[in-house]
């Protein structure tokens, strides 16, 4: 099989969907594998390194020649034009946030393969780890920008309570998933105050016990808590995601005014399109804007900012699933395994991620049907 392995154009995103390591794997086992040339350098791979791996280094438009596309991030507009009937192409593809390009793949032919919608035994195994770097970095960054150079209300999160009885700030994080256990384990390293929104029974019961010896409280999550706690909030993030659906817009404008002038808002699900009312994407590189007296931070792909621990995370959960696409083909390698089966958005054209056809208000069939 023809493999390209594609330099992401989203501004700010240096990591890259193999490493020279995984195409040595993927070249060992017959397959001709092409590098965009620099695809690696924001992760820290040389195109030496690729070569020394057995890959051949090419331009943009002749990686997108391949049979199967190994990317990060959903493709870009601009890359519409190289998609091609049977092609297979593998990234974190949120595509509840796009309908323009679903329905270009849909045109095309191609088959979507959205890592964050593989689930091995109710967990999303591959997006999870990305959602802890989310999670922990949305921390750091909420910290950073409560500084009075950014707007920020001013404060050290951590207080200094130990030497004049400053407090520390207080830290809400609604959603006690993954990313939200990552952004709390950070807040706890800064001395914070923390309060989990979660809304599960038996989530909550574990949260509780996780965090028993800390200073965190957990709370249900319902409309007046969320209303109340985000009112005293000095950093408030939303972790709250749907995988392969758009999240509910659950924080509304009038609970963002109701916040605190110079906290910080943060919204690790804007990916999806955000579970805040009116919220919209920033970049890595212009990662905030101020509405309502609130520091908006929404950058879609934050672990892009740490590409070299984030590509190699990624690259060690996904090489198994490339090697059996690469191997059988995409439909014996669905057939044969349904953790790889649950990562098709789209097949061949058609649509057959449930939460995908639903956002989009679109037509939904059972890929069970179509292979």
């Amino acid at each position: 099989m023809k493999i390209g392995i594609v330099k992401e154009l989203k501004p700010g995103e240096g990591r890259v969907g193999c490493t020279p390591e995984n195409a040595k794997i993927l070249k060992d086992q017959g397959h001709e594998v092409y590098v965009e040339h620099n695809a690696g350098i924001g992760s820290g791979f040389t195109n030496e390194a690729y070569e020394n791996a057995g890959a051949t280094m090419v331009s943009h438009e002749k990686c997108w020649e391949a049979d199967l596309i190994i990317k990060v991030k959903e493709p870009h507009e601009s890359e519409f034009q190289y998609f091609k009937k049977g092609q297979v192409i593998w990234g974190f593809q949120h595509l509840a946030s796009s309908k323009k390009t679903v329905e270009t793949m849909q045109q095309a032919g191609v088959t979507a393969i959205g890592g964050e919608t593989i689930e091995q035994d109710g967990k999303a195994i591959l997006l999870e780890p990305m959602s802890a770097i989310a999670g922990r970095r949305s921390m750091l960054m909420g910290a950073y920008y409560l500084e009075a150079q950014h707007q920020g209300e001013g404060i050290l999160i951590s207080g200094i309570d130990a030497i004049s009885g400053i407090p520390s700030g207080k830290v809400v994080i609604f959603g006690g998933g993954s990313a939200g256990v990552n952004a709390a384990t950070i807040a706890l390293g800064l001395q914070a105050e923390v309060v989990i929104i979660e809304l599960k029974d038996e989530r909550i019961a574990w949260l509780e016990t996780h965090f028993k010896n800390d200073n965190v409280t957990v709370v249900k999550s319902n409309e007046a808590n969320l209303a109340r706690e985000i009112k005293t909030a000095d950093v408030f993030i939303s972790t709250i995601l749907i995988p392969g659906s758009k999240p509910p817009k659950l924080v509304t404008r009038d609970m963002v005014r109701s916040m605190k002038k110079g906290s910080v808002l943060v919204d690790i699900a804007i990916d999806q399109g955000g579970t805040v009312e009116g919220i919209r994407p920033t970049t890595i590189s212009d990662p905030i804007y101020v509405e309502d007296g609130v520091i908006h931070y929404a950058v879609p792909n934050q672990p892009g900012a740490v590409p070299r621990t984030s590509t190699m995370v990624l690259a060690a959960g996904n090489i198994d699933f490339l090697s059996e696409i690469s191997n059988k083909g995409i439909e014996r390698a669905i057939q044969d395994n349904p953790v790889l089966a649950s990562g098709v958005n789209i097949y061949q054209g058609h649509i057959t991620n449930q939460g995908l056809a639903q956002s989009h208000d679109m037509p939904y069939e059972k890929l069970a049907d179509l292979i």
